[in-house]
Parts: C-alpha cells; structure tokens; sequence
C-alpha cells in the first residue's frame, strides 16, 4: 500500500511540474492547419538562483510594414497573460524561417512593452533583406514542396530582474499552399477565324518544369483543332509568349515550329517558358504591398500561315490570381 500511495503521489507531482513547464498552446487563425504560439521549456541562466516566473503566451500575431526595394518589415506583437512582466526588462531573440529557409533573425533589446487588458504586450520588429538570396531559395522550396509554405518564427524572450536572468523559448508556425497556374489552365474553345479558314484552341495546360535556385520553367501545352473540310493545311509557324506578375514582365520568348494541322486533324503546341530567378526578388515587393496577393497574365501570340502566303497573327490573354498567407492572418 505504502509503494501504490508513494507511486500515485509521483505521478501527480509529475502532471503538476509538466503542466507549468509546459502550458497550452492558443490558436491562431490560418487558412490552413497550423501550430498556434507556444512557450517551449524555459532556461535559467547558469548564474541565476531565484525561483523563475511561470506565465502562458496568450497569443503572437504579425503585420506587414513598409516594404521597400532593399527590405521587409514585419511587426510582430506578443501578449502574455501576466501584467507585471511590463515592469522588467524584457529582450527579444529569433528568426524566422519558410520552408526552414531563415529569412531573417532580429536581437532587440529594447522592444516596445505595455501592460493591456489581457497582460502585457511585447512589440517588435524583423526585416528580411530583399537582396539576399533566401527569396529565390524560398521560392524555390515553396514549388518543390508542391506550392506548401511552412512558416516558422522561433526565438526566446529573456526577462531579466535584478541579479536574475531567464530565457523563454517560443515557437509559432503558420502553414499555406497555392495553387498559382490554376489561371493557366484552360479547357474552353476558342476560334481563329482568318478568311475561309478556323482553327479551334480547344485547351491551354500549363504545369512546373525543371526547377533550378536560378531558373523557373513553366511548360505550357496548346491543343489545336482544324475543323474546316477545305483543302490544304494552315500552318502554325511559330508562338510568342510573354508572362507578367502584378504587371512585372517575369519572361518571354518565342518557338518556332512550324506545325501543319491538316482538315478533321488535332495538333500539339507546346512552349515553355522560364522565369529569371532576379525578378522574383522585384516580385516579392509588389507582392507584399498589394497584401500578398498576385495577379498575373500569360499572353500567347500564334502566327498562322495559310497557302504558302498569308500570314495571321492570333493573341490570347490568360489571366488569373494568387494569394499566400506568410503571416496567418487570414481567417479560415
């Protein structure tokens, strides 16, 4: 009985300590599933004797801030759900990492601190550094990764009081996906009327190429149909394309064919185009001040040659949208 009572007074002791070594994680709203802020196992510095504060994260919540052609601001707000902590010295260290690609990483040690309603509110700021390479290598990790974004800040606080000083490990993750060539791809019939002749676009598919840190290619597939009885075979002779985002022109190019499409046949036209890992760096700012979200446009340009003479230029616009949530802000 003694070893039973001695066994059960343990395990309470241990539920007890586990459940203010590690307090509850709070949710924040994402547009897909994520990690809500979390207060990991806090460390004492080797120096300290006194008996260490216990509190919960009651939330960490981020915003955009300038966005310049040089750097990235985000403001980051943390409130714990205890007040007095607006009366000691508090620092801030972290980084912030997408797809475990570090971003950022920001020492402050003196972030704006205020006693509110629910606690106390620790304000900060970070700055990505939009001429470094991690916005391609994110990039590049966010269409490998299947368009998926994890995004991560993790860091500590450090109260010090007096002769004191702890650190509080935190963690708060937010995860995203896109789906950006959705625009791109089309099953709608369009017709190029030129003379007595037609030709019927009966598809546009577009999907990821060969990713490189430098280079982005899209491979784009046109299906055309030659519905006319006439004789004789319209020829595609060749395909201009350009893409922009949020009006950037990312690439464009041509692709000589040329392609016969004979009466009653259906013929391929594929391309592919590439975008420059540089403009991604031009795009990231446009993208950021319009609230993360894009817009894009895919325009084709076919030239179509008919009895060995006439020539048709024939352009298509495709247009679509985008939106990350790098931040978790945007409520499911």
């Amino acid at each position: 009985m003694r070893i039973a009572a001695s066994l059960l007074v343990s395990v309470i002791v241990i539920a007890l300590v586990t459940s203010l070594v590690f307090p509850g994680r709070s949710t924040c709203s994402a547009v897909s599933p994520q990690v809500g802020p979390q207060l990991l196992s806090q460390e004492k510095s080797a120096e300290s004797t006194g008996k260490m504060p216990f509190f919960n994260i009651e939330s960490i919540s981020h915003s955009w801030g300038p966005a310049s052609p040089d750097k990235t601001t985000i403001i980051t707000r943390i409130i714990l759900d205890d007040k007095d902590l607006s009366e000691v010295a508090l620092s801030v260290f972290c980084s912030i990492y997408l797809n475990d690609v570090k971003m950022c990483e920001v020492e402050v040690d003196e972030p704006v601190v205020e006693k509110t309603a629910a606690g106390t509110l620790i304000r900060f700021i970070s700055q990505i550094d939009n001429n470094d390479e991690s916005i391609n290598e994110w990039w590049f990790s966010h269409i490998k990764n299947g368009e998926k974004t994890t995004a991560r800040m993790q860091g500590k606080l450090k109260i010090s009081s007096g002769d004191e000083t702890f650190f509080y490990p935190f963690l708060w993750e937010n995860e995203f996906q896109t789906n950006i060539l959705e625009g791109v791809n089309v099953e709608d019939v369009r017709t190029i009327n030129f003379g007595l002749y037609r030709l019927e676009i009966e598809s546009l598919h577009s999907e990821w190429g060969e990713i490189t840190p430098d280079e982005t290619e899209i491979k784009h597939t046109l299906r055309i149909h030659n519905p006319s009885v006439l004789p004789g075979a319209p020829i595609v002779n060749r395909v201009e394309y350009e893409l922009s985002l949020n009006e950037i022109k990312m690439t464009e190019g041509e692709m000589g064919l040329p392609l016969f499409i004979w009466s009653g046949e259906t013929k391929i036209v594929s391309f592919t185009s590439e975008l420059d890992s540089e403009k991604i760096k031009k795009w990231w700012v446009s993208h950021i001040k319009f609230d993360e979200k894009s817009s894009y446009l895919l325009r084709y340009t076919l030239f179509v040659k008919v009895l060995g003479a006439t020539l048709a230029r024939w352009p298509e616009d495709n247009r679509g949208a985008f939106a990350t949530d790098f931040l978790g802000r945007k409520g499911s």
